[in-house]
């Protein structure tokens, strides 16, 4: 179904603001395309009936699918594993540190990246204190992270190792499938935030992935951002961003250790 000018801007602005995220002119027909399911589901003949429908009181369902639908989730285990291994060698030889290590997945999607972060931090301080907490804007993708079942096939990016160690494959109605083990989703925490108006995350961490997320802001958002997850690293802890991804401007107190690895320093 086609979408007016005036329909995309509705529904642009509702996704500005609850997401930050403002789309251009050019992706009206990914909008609609992705949204074609939604109006057939609630019997919507335009998309102006679905703008109103997500914007009362009785849409705050449909809105959550809405944020689901429009937000990006593409993620797998481990990737970028160069980060990884980085991160596991930076930390192996500082397994004497001030424990808890707290680590934070801060767009974690449906929760691969978490359960990465979760698996090198076991190996590393198996038995020690130790967490992983993933956020993300939308309500359905936290949702399957919390539940962590994974089609087969994607594990296929998991190191040898730590398939065996922490993956259990499902079997009858799961056959097909795959989750992580309960030692690993002890130590993960999912919740809905955003990262510009956050609210559930108020403690700082030694370890933040922030990758493949800035790239769907403007400078002064993502400059918010930024603020907002600088504030909560701690002295010497790592930023990790994506390969598409740098800081535009250099900033103070946070040195560049690697490709898209940060280290917060003090002034």
């Amino acid at each position: 179904m086609a979408i007016s000018q005036l329909e995309f801007n509705q529904l642009n602005r509702v996704l500005d603001e609850h997401t930050g995220i403002r789309l251009n002119a050019s992706k009206a027909d990914i909008m609609a395309s992705r949204l074609s399911s939604r109006l057939r589901a609630n019997a919507c003949a335009t998309h102006n009936q679905y703008y109103q429908l997500i914007i009362s009181p009785v849409g705050k369902k449909e809105l959550d699918i809405f944020i689901d639908k429009m937000t990006t989730h593409e993620t797998y285990f481990f990737r970028e594993q160069v980060q990884f291994e980085f991160l596991y060698d930076y930390f192996r030889g500082k397994q004497s540190r001030r424990v808890p290590i707290k680590a934070w997945s801060a767009a974690s999607s449906t929760g691969e990246e978490a359960y990465s972060i979760a698996m090198v931090l076991d190996d590393l301080f198996y038995g020690r204190n130790w967490s992983v907490t993933g956020t993300d804007i939308s309500p359905t993708a936290v949702e399957m992270a919390k539940e962590a079942c994974f089609a087969m096939s994607t594990s296929q990016k998991i190191p040898k190792k730590y398939r065996r160690a922490y993956c259990l494959k499902g079997i009858d109605q799961n056959e097909g499938t795959f989750t992580v083990n309960k030692a690993i989703k002890s130590h993960c925490t999912f919740y809905v935030d955003n990262l510009l108006r956050l609210k559930k995350v108020d403690y700082s961490f030694d370890i933040i992935f922030l990758r493949n997320v800035l790239i769907y802001f403007d400078e002064i958002k993502q400059k918010a951002i930024i603020d907002n997850i600088v504030h909560r690293l701690n002295h010497g802890g790592l930023l990790f961003l994506g390969h598409s991804e740098s800081l535009r401007k250099k900033r103070q107190g946070l040195e560049l250790i690697q490709p898209c690895i940060y280290k917060k320093v003090r002034l």
